[in-house]
């Protein structure tokens, strides 16, 4: 299989992180902070070492705290539904956003009724600064929330830029990292944001199970969830502090082992400098194809290793499938759980964009295959694909 869906989850993990992974399985797997033998010490002082890890990764020490949640998505809502919400609160958000941000602030809309706005887009799908400056103006915000990284074109979003403009007005401001967080170069102290989440398995070349946010110091969340922590189990009330406050249950020791692996490996990786490599050469041979349509960052400077397209004759999904039945080639269709950003792109006649992501494992030659595979491409191939499957699929 060539996988070229590393947005979704990056494919295949360093081969130390399934090693660590299947040894701490083994021999460790314990219940951290539950018990006071060797084993369960050992794993609390690797999660230790993970947020550490996380911490010099962002470059955070003294500026944040690292809240451990079972995924980005959790963590998301542990966020938005943490916060003080009135009816007179303002939340703006970026036509790119992921369902992960959207649907937690449209599920606690529908109950408080708050209003929801767009951050504006110029001609080049870019984040338009002047109008937003403009329009924080006239209408102050309360929340802003941006993704680092589209996970449907790749665009490096101005997020800096736009927290500065939000913070003149109090705002809480939410960078989600799911795409960027041990691939751009992040330094919390300058982002200006007040949490930036990251999902493990997808920048980060950890597992499932095992992703979380940095919480800007003495910045206070509301307690969304609560149970067993280990710490202070004569109280029926959760601890007060932050990271305790916002985390229960057992964490998952082996996804969390996988991900200090992770964070060991990245550095000598140089994932930045490959995955630019790789997204230039991906950029020139799609170029030189005439039926496809490119949807894509507003120029390469801001283009991280996702890009969008659809192929002339076929829908995204018919696309993806004859990639996938007749040469083995893992990509998504579809909408990419962004809706906002697709009515800008105008691919409702495609039913969305074929996405392809690349990943520090994806080889040059992976790419000339696609690419010759797109350019072959032709209605006949369909016969051979099951349709029905495609059903639902988004």
């Amino acid at each position: 299989m060539i996988y070229l869906d590393n947005a979704a989850t990056t494919f295949p993990k360093p081969e130390c992180v399934y090693a660590a992974m299947d040894a701490f399985a083994r021999t460790s797997a314990v219940n951290a902070g539950r018990g006071a033998y060797r084993a369960a010490r050992e794993a609390g002082e690797m999660i230790k070492e993970t947020r550490e890890r996380l911490i010099s990764l962002v470059d955070a020490r003294e500026q944040a705290q690292v809240v451990i949640a079972p995924s980005v998505t959790v963590a998301i809502n542990q966020i938005i539904q943490g916060l003080r919400w009135t009816e007179k609160s303002v939340a703006y958000v970026s036509p790119y956003e992921h369902n992960a941000v959207l649907r937690p602030l449209e599920l606690l809309r529908k109950k408080i009724g708050f209003t929801v706005k767009k951050l504006p887009l110029s001609a080049d799908l870019s984040i338009d600064l002047a109008e937003t400056e403009r329009m924080f103006a006239a209408l102050p915000p309360t929340f802003v929330a941006v993704t680092a990284v589209s996970n449907v074109t790749g665009y490096i979003l101005p997020a800096e830029k736009i927290f500065r403009m939000a913070k003149k007005y109090g705002a809480f401001t939410l960078l989600d990292g799911a795409q960027a967080v041990g691939l751009l170069k992040l330094h919390f102290a300058s982002l200006r944001a007040d949490a930036l989440t990251f999902a493990g398995h997808k920048t980060l070349y950890g597992p499932f199970g095992a992703a979380g946010f940095f919480l800007k110091n003495g910045v206070d969340l509301e307690i969304l969830l609560s149970g067993g922590t280990g710490s202070q189990s004569e109280s029926l009330e959760m601890p007060r502090t932050i990271p305790g406050k916002l985390e229960c249950a057992s964490k998952d020791t082996v996804a969390l082992c996988g991900l200090h692996e992770a964070l060991g490996w990245l550095p000598s990786a140089r994932v930045l400098k490959r995955e630019q490599e790789l997204t230039a050469y991906l950029m020139d041979r799609l170029e030189q194809l005439d039926r496809i349509i490119l949807y894509r960052a507003p120029d390469r400077t801001c283009q991280a290793g996702i890009v969008s397209l659809n192929v002339d004759g076929f829908t995204c999904g018919e696309a993806a499938a004859i990639l996938d039945a007749k040469h083995d080639i893992a990509v998504r269709a579809g909408h990419h759980c962004a809706a906002l950003i697709h009515r800008h792109l105008e691919d409702a006649a495609f039913k969305g964009t074929v996405r392809l992501s690349l990943g520090f494992f994806t080889t040059e030659e992976e790419i000339d295959t696609l690419i010759t595979a797109i350019q072959a491409m032709k209605k006949e191939d369909l016969k051979n694909v099951d349709l029905e499957a495609l059903r639902g699929l988004c």
